[in-house]
């Protein structure tokens, strides 16, 4: 709320006072406390553009109604933005592939093969599935596998994971899938992708930044009637790296 304040409504505020006030008024949420755990430092892959490196992961959550339903993201490296993703009542490798074709069709209308995209996971079931791995090998993708005992490996999208939750699963009680579907996919599209800023990018939200990166502005609509979206044609060149 403070870099908000600062970057986009131009208010000098610090952050003291933003919590005061927020207090006052009821809005602080109470945060887990994360501690780091101290283990061996390994190198990590470090994106140098976008769609260099994607990383992808899955988490759950109980719809009462329904019971446990499974999210899965795609996540860019380097923009910090959400590229694609899936939530669905099965947590099958064809899930995975909902969440990484709906990501492929956005970032790459053209095709992938050839573009040097590279996929971090874990090694869970689904990345290591033998059809998961066949449809890598036939798109041009390379997987790479974090260690058993590293796991910050795929650090970016368990933090990401980490405020979906925060920001949308623990804060809402789903009635239907549906209702989570449309909740999830407004505060992807517009909430996070367009307006959450971060301070590793500058203080801009993932959409901006990437925008600065190619020289042009975002044109990713969010349609609230069908909760999907899409580039709108600006009559900009084709997004390439």
């Amino acid at each position: 709320m403070t870099a908000w304040l600062r970057y986009r409504e131009g208010f000098r505020v610090n952050e003291k006072r933003v919590r005061r006030v927020m207090g006052e008024h009821g809005l602080l949420v109470l945060q887990r406390v994360y501690r780091a755990k101290r283990t061996s430092q390994r190198s990590k892959p470090r994106a140098e553009r976008p769609r260099q490196y994607w990383g992808i992961d899955m988490t759950k959550f109980l719809i009462s109604s329904l019971g446990w339903v499974y999210l899965v993201i795609v996540l860019d490296w380097y923009t910090k933005k959400v590229v694609g993703w899936n939530l669905s009542l099965r947590s099958k490798a064809s899930d995975w592939r909902k969440a990484l074709d709906r990501a492929i069709n956005r970032e790459f209308p053209s095709g992938v093969r050839g573009a040097g995209l590279k996929l971090v996971s874990d090694n869970g079931s689904q990345p290591t599935s033998t059809s998961f791995m066949r449809d890598m090998k036939v798109l041009g993708i390379e997987q790479i596998f974090t260690s058993y005992d590293n796991p910050k490996g795929n650090a970016e999208t368990e933090r990401m994971m980490r405020t979906i939750k925060e920001e949308v699963i623990w804060l809402n009680e789903f009635s239907s899938l549906e209702e989570a579907r449309e909740k999830m996919g407004r505060w992807v599209e517009v909430d996070y992708n367009q307006l959450y800023v971060h301070s590793g990018l500058g203080y801009r939200s993932p959409e901006e930044f990437e925008g600065l990166y190619f020289g042009q502005k975002s044109a990713f609509l969010w349609d609230e009637s069908t909760s999907r979206g899409g580039y709108l044609d600006m009559g900009w060149p084709e997004k390439t790296v």
